[in-house]
Parts: structure tokens; C-alpha cells; sequence
């Protein structure tokens, strides 16, 4: 089969744990490979040579969006797919990608993002999965990055960004990232690097201040600093004029889970209500099924519990999948309603026997 017309273009500081495994994984698929590094002082260059011819040196400037599209200027083809070293290409269907190439020139491809993460329960590791979407692919000719940190791909040009909503597509292309399965004392480090580069940003691009509020609080609800997460998303609500922006969404659902985390679930259970145009998504339902059963709305809860499991993506939840049949089950013991009493019973005692859990009959684990 042909090359792929595509560059893959990357960024690398130090990824000499990651950057083999990335690259080599992209060889299959006739790609051409760009790197670019921004001052490595490990193995990082000697390993990506085995690779590409294709690699450059840049000069940081606390600027990701700067690298992104100095390494772009240097791809020879216009489609673009933008990777992090500490990820690797899982799938992709080559024929399905040219499908979308012709048929959508102008618009932006999304990646599903399969973000691991490592937990241990009983001296055991599991791993864990979250999945995100997110725009890698687009046409040089029409996008480029703009933005100090968590760089977005843009029109060229474009002004407006209280206004701005990409036109995309869903591509054949399935990545999996390691960036969160780290120590944590090194996740502490990237936070605090992420929240210095962030406050930098405020008021440099007119309409975007909402969107690095929300990332603002990504951090801090990643250190655990909730009352600080909490104040950055209401910042971030506040300040938004287009509840059409894709981030929005994402922000609700952090939010809320700030709060019940924070020991407020009265306040995700208005936060949700007031939103339930945004309501859309199996895990923006659960949180609010979930905060309406922790302050007593049981009819709510279950409508929107039970209403999820049926879902193509209710397994995404992960552990969340037991903690929405246990709250359904424990709705219908109290209301006596013995049919559906059973059904989750038996939910309850599969969902245990699958993932090593002992279930009691109250559905609590034992």
C-alpha cells in the first residue's frame, strides 16, 4: 500500500522512557515522522534518529503552541497528526483515514485518547483506563496551535475565539497514553510547571481566559486541591459566553466531581440541574444520578442511573459501574420493589465475580 500522505509530528524534552516504543509503533503505517526537541540531556535525540531524519532542535520558550508549529514547518506533508512522546498509536485504519482525508479537507480529525492508569488494591496493580477525545489531525494549510500550554489546533487566522467551534470528524485511530500513570511526586512537578505556564496566560488571548480557568482547575483537582479546582471552574463558567464550546461539557463534569469529592453534593446536585441541557453524556449523567441519591432525590437518581447502564460506553465508567448499581439497588430496596430488586442483584454479583469482588446482599462490597 502507498505512504500515507501525513506527518506525525511530536515534541520531546527527556522521553527517552516513551519515545522508542511511540516511534517504533508508527513504522507500520508509512508515516512520515517529525521530532522536535526542546532540550533533552538524555537518550531522547540518539533514540528518535534510529527513526526519522526528520528531527530539529528549538529553543523553549514556554511555549508548546510555538513548538507544535515549528515542528509542522518542517513536515513535508499538509495532514497533520500530532502525537506526545508518552503515547503510542494502538489502531488505525489506513483505508477508513484517506475515506476521511477526502471527505473532510477542512476539518478536524478526533483521536480517541486511552489515558492508563495503574492502581493496586490488596497488594494487586489493575489497570485502569479514561477515555477522551481529542483533536490531533488537521490540515496545515487551514489550523495551526495557538496557546502558551494544553495547545489547541485553531483556523488560521481566527480572531474570534469566544465564537469559535471546530468542524470535525471521528477518526479511525485509537491512541493510548501513559502520561498519568506516573509517581506521583513527578505528576506534582508537571502540575505545578502546568499551573505557572497557565497563570501566565490569563488575558493573553482575548476569549480564552475560560478556557485556561478551566484548566486551572484541571491542576489543582489533580493535586487534590479541591477548594482551589472549585474556585477555578466557577471562574471559568462565569466567564464563558458560548456554552457551545467543546470544553464546556468537560468542565460540568469536573466540576461537579470536584464537589462531591469536596464533601458538597448539594452543590454538584444544583450545579447539574441548572445544566441539564449539557446532560448528555453517560458520565455527566452518572454524577448527577449520583449527587441526587447522596441528597435524597431518589427518583431523579435512579431515572438517570438505570437510564445509563444500557449505554454503548456505561463500561467507560470503570469503577463507577458498580457504584451505579449499587446506589439503584439500594434505591429499589427501600422502595420494595422486588423485580427490579432482583435484576441489579444479579448486575451487583456479575459485576463482582468479573473484577474479583465479593458482594453482599445489601450490595455493598464485603
Amino acid at each position: 500500500m502507498a505512504r500515507l500522505p501525513v506527518s506525525v509530528c511530536l515534541i520531546a524534552k527527556n522521553e527517552e522512557q516513551y519515545i522508542e516504543q511511540c516511534l517504533r509503533k508508527l513504522l507500520r503505517y508509512g508515516m512520515e515522522i517529525v521530532v522536535v526537541d526542546t532540550g533533552s540531556t538524555d537518550r531522547t535525540k540518539e533514540i528518535a534518529a534510529k527513526y526519522t531524519d526528520k528531527l530539529f532542535d528549538f529553543a523553549w520558550c514556554d511555549d508548546f503552541s510555538a513548538a507544535r508549529n515549528f515542528a509542522v514547518s518542517k513536515a513535508s506533508n499538509n495532514w497533520i497528526l500530532t502525537l506526545d512522546c508518552d503515547e503510542c498509536v494502538e489502531e488505525l485504519d489506513a483505508a477508513k483515514l484517506r475515506t476521511c482525508m477526502q471527505r473532510y479537507p477542512k476539518n478536524v480529525g478526533v483521536v480517541e485518547v486511552r489515558n492508563v492508569c495503574t492502581t493496586v488494591e490488596s497488594g494487586v496493580s489493575r489497570e485502569s483506563v479514561q477515555i477522551d477525545e481529542v483533536p490531533r489531525f488537521y490540515n496545515k494549510n487551514y489550523y495551526e496551535y495557538r496557546f502558551r500550554i494544553h495547545e489547541q489546533i485553531v483556523p488560521r487566522n481566527a480572531d474570534d475565539y469566544d465564537r469559535m467551534i471546530l468542524e470535525s470528524f471521528h477518526m479511525p485511530v485509537i491512541v493510548r497514553h501513559y502520561g498519568y500513570d506516573i509517581p506521583h511526586e513527578e505528576m506534582i512537578r508537571k502540575q505545578e510547571r502546568n499551573l505557572n505556564l497557565l497563570v501566565k496566560s490569563i488575558g493573553e488571548t482575548e476569549g480564552m481566559d475560560d478556557y485556561i480557568y478551566f484548566q486551572i482547575g484541571q491542576s489543582y483537582n489533580i493535586l487534590g486541591n479541591y477548594g482551589k479546582a472549585i474556585e477555578a471552574y466557577d471562574m471559568c463558567l462565569e466567564m464563558n459566553r458560548n456554552p457551545e464550546k467543546k470544553f464546556m461539557g468537560n468542565c460540568l463534569e469536573s466540576y461537579a466531581d470536584c464537589l462531591i469529592r469536596a464533601g458538597h453534593p448539594e452543590a454538584a446536585y444544583r450545579l447539574l440541574d441548572m445544566n441539564r441541557d449539557y446532560l448528555k453524556t453517560t458520565r455527566l449523567r452518572y454524577l448527577f444520578g449520583r449527587a441526587a441519591h447522596m441528597c435524597g432525590d431518589d427518583e431523579t437518581a435512579v431515572g438517570f442511573l438505570a437510564g445509563i447502564t444500557d449505554a454503548a460506553d456505561f463500561e467507560r465508567l470503570g469503577e463507577n459501574v458498580f457504584d451505579t448499581y449499587a446506589r439503584i439497588f439500594a434505591i429499589y430496596s427501600e422502595t420494595g420493589q422486588s423485580d427490579q430488586l432482583e435484576r441489579y442483584q444479579k448486575k451487583l454479583a456479575e459485576y463482582g465475580k468479573q473484577h474479583g469482588k465479593q458482594i453482599t446482599f445489601s450490595g455493598k462490597e464485603a
